[in-house]
């Protein structure tokens, strides 16, 4: 049913069908195929080599989900940012649609997860590249054209999905895999529906632009697509802050 391949899977023709796939010679399929080296490099990486075969860590999965409920109240409020900027009622409908999708997912699927597997931080500080990414994107969706704003936040949805639909090959030849839920969740074909139409968005304004913005929408999405790498790869290390500085107290103040 499965090969390996840089740890992590080819799955079987059933799970590809749920890939999304860029429509040939579009934007999109450019940007896709430009990031394939970063996209190897991100399906070497030993946390989701981990997460394939049921053997990460269970504290390294717990920070990695404590740091994705922090990154995901910023993806939100620049999915919002992207709804308020859309161009037609389809577009606004996707956008605000992702965004309260992000919001849930934070306080369903991460909050049971976290409850399984026992007790973390409550309100666990955002790690460097957590606090990185998640305010480039709202700086991005705010400051941006529209069209580099949609690019900048597609690979978030379309890594994952890519990801997902890979690691569920796996996982389901795995028994009593202990992440199952986690992969199952951006496995499932709803999400890749929804994947699909931001990645039509994307493909639809880019049409609509100069060559100059499009090189624009390439740089964000490359960037971003950087960003989702590091960000596994810092959870993998419980990446935190090197330094904590001494702050004053309330009456040093005055």
């Amino acid at each position: 049913m499965v090969a390996c391949r840089a740890g992590l899977v080819t799955a079987a023709p059933e799970v590809l069908a749920r890939h999304v796939r860029p429509v040939g010679g579009g934007f999109s399929e450019r940007a896709w195929a430009r990031a394939g080296a970063l996209r190897e490099h991100i399906d070497a990486l030993p946390f989701l080599r981990g997460l394939a075969d049921g053997t990460l860590p269970t504290e390294t999965f717990r920070h990695y989900l404590e740091q994705d409920s922090a990154y995901l109240h910023g993806y939100a409020r620049a999915l919002a940012g992207l709804a308020a900027r859309a161009p037609d009622a389809g577009a606004a409908e996707l956008w605000s649609g992702a965004a309260t999708g992000a919001v849930v997912a934070e306080r369903e699927l991460h909050a049971d997860l976290l409850e399984l597997l026992g007790p973390g931080h409550d309100r666990p500080e955002p790690s460097p590249t957590t606090q990185g990414y998640r305010s480039w994107l709202v700086a991005t969706a705010a400051t941006a054209s529209y069209p580099v704003a949609v690019a900048a936040v597609l690979p978030c949805f379309w890594v994952y999905a890519d990801v997902g639909a890979r690691l569920a090959g796996h996982a389901e030849t795995v028994p009593d895999h202990p992440y199952a839920r986690w992969v199952r969740a951006y496995a499932d074909p709803a999400f890749a529906a929804v994947t699909g139409r931001a990645v039509a968005a994307l493909d639809d304004v880019a049409a609509r632009v100069t060559a100059a913005e499009q090189a624009e929408m390439a740089a964000a999405f490359d960037l971003a697509v950087r960003y989702e790498w590091m960000f596994w790869d810092a959870a993998d290390r419980r990446e935190s802050w090197p330094l904590r500085p001494v702050l004053p107290g309330a009456g040093d103040l005055v």
